[in-house]
């Protein structure tokens, strides 16, 4: 019966062309994908090929001899001298009280939501935060959980006046309940940069004490793109004091894997004692850790601003061709994440892959029904000839399919 029922549930999937599958389930299909030129990938600076920093790491595990598995979680043997150096590292580029290692970014969100806010408590979250936020939410102790449109100072303002009900606001303006904004610092379905000292404003206008309000941002596709030396969009705005916890990740920008949590110290012993993900899991490898040290001494020593530079003309670039309005908070760039949408957005992705581009479409439940578009992802290895390219294939796609 078991069987039937998720054999049913898959064949739904593949009628509506909704079923996911593993590229490499396909050899001819990913040897075909491998020769097109990418603007799919997350990574954005280019790090993941780039040689001199591989062969940093390879000389640091030969001088090291980091073990190649961490063989347990961190609270029982899977802890090293690699994580905590790296972490305290971490906390003081990233100018943070501390920082917890995680294993992904998935898992750091879940830790984060589902540990922190206590039984009482609330949180608002922009309604295009990433699925981890939300599985966080689920196994959340806090009861009230509220969306506001994305990105929209008002409709926070909003719903901070008007949804949560007399007797919770209360609470909220007698500093009774702890209140908690949920946002991310570059979105990565459509490449929005967070309007956080906007967001920021109307929080504390409506929560007083500061002791009772926290901002939470997920900046897994802001670090490497944005801020000095790759600190994210919270350092470029200069406003790295107004959030409480931030999340980095390594498998993005910085081209390895991983995650970390910046947060408060008590914040950080909590999370240790209470985060399920953290506590069960089999740590972060030290091999890995090394990897994340290594990129970290690399941006330290400014060895990646000319790719950072190179990206963002690339982005400019990709915009000024399509003609594309930046979808970006203050003053900032635009970030490298570019949606086309599409009612037919399979067709349209085969097209430009047909056409040499190695893009996705990205379909409901991913984005809503009628906002499924092909996702474009820039880099700094990409060329100003690709992207003139890429260009006239989006255009003549789009056109033809009009």
């Amino acid at each position: 019966m078991l069987d039937d029922q998720l054999s049913k549930a898959l064949d739904i999937r593949e009628r509506q062309g909704r079923r996911r599958q593993l590229l490499l389930q396909n050899p001819k299909e990913a040897e075909r994908l491998a020769r097109l030129v990418d603007f799919s990938s997350n990574d954005y600076v280019s790090l993941a090929r780039n040689t001199r920093v591989r062969e940093a790491w390879l000389k640091r595990l030969h001088d090291n001899g980091e073990s190649f598995g961490s063989t347990g979680s961190r609270l029982l043997d899977g802890d090293s001298s690699t994580h905590t150096q790296l972490e305290q590292r971490l906390a003081k580029y990233f100018k943070a009280p501390a920082a917890l290692l995680c294993n992904t970014g998935f898992d750091a969100n879940v830790s984060l939501l589902s540990t922190i806010p206590q039984p009482e408590d609330v949180i608002l979250y922009d309604e295009l935060i990433h699925a981890s936020m939300h599985d966080g939410m689920r196994q959340s102790r806090a009861k009230v959980c509220v969306p506001f449109q994305h990105n929209d100072p008002v409709d926070l303002d909003r719903q901070l006046s008007s949804a949560l009900g007399s007797n919770l606001l209360r609470d909220i303006q007698d500093g009774k309940r702890n209140v908690f904004l949920a946002l991310e610092s570059v979105y990565s379905m459509d490449g929005t940069v967070c309007a956080l000292r906007e967001l920021a404003h109307v929080l504390e206008k409506h929560v007083p004490c500061a002791s009772t309000r926290h901002i939470l941002v997920d900046e897994a596709h802001g670090v490497g793109v944005y801020g000095r030396g790759g600190r994210g969009v919270c350092d470029a705005l200069r406003c790295t004091d107004l959030p409480s916890a931030r999340l980095v990740t390594f498998g993005k920008a910085f081209g390895c894997s991983g995650a970390a949590l910046l947060v408060p110290s008590l914040w950080r012993e909590y999370l240790l004692n209470y985060a399920r993900p953290l506590i069960y899991s089999t740590a972060l490898s030290p091999a890995q850790a090394a990897a994340v040290d290594v990129v970290l001494t690399a941006w330290e020593r400014g060895e990646l601003e000319e790719s950072v530079q190179a990206l963002h003309a690339r982005i400019a670039e990709l915009y000024e061709s399509l003609a594309l309005p930046a979808p970006t908070a203050a003053s900032l760039p635009p970030a490298p994440i570019v949606q086309v949408q599409s009612k037919e957005v399979k067709r349209l992705a085969a097209q430009l892959q047909d056409a040499g581009f190695l893009v996705r479409a990205v379909c409901y439940p991913t984005v809503p029904r009628d906002k499924e578009r092909v996702r474009i992802c820039v880099h700094a290895h990409n060329t100003s000839d690709e992207i003139a390219r890429l260009s006239l294939a989006v255009r003549a796609v789009t056109h033809a399919s009009l």
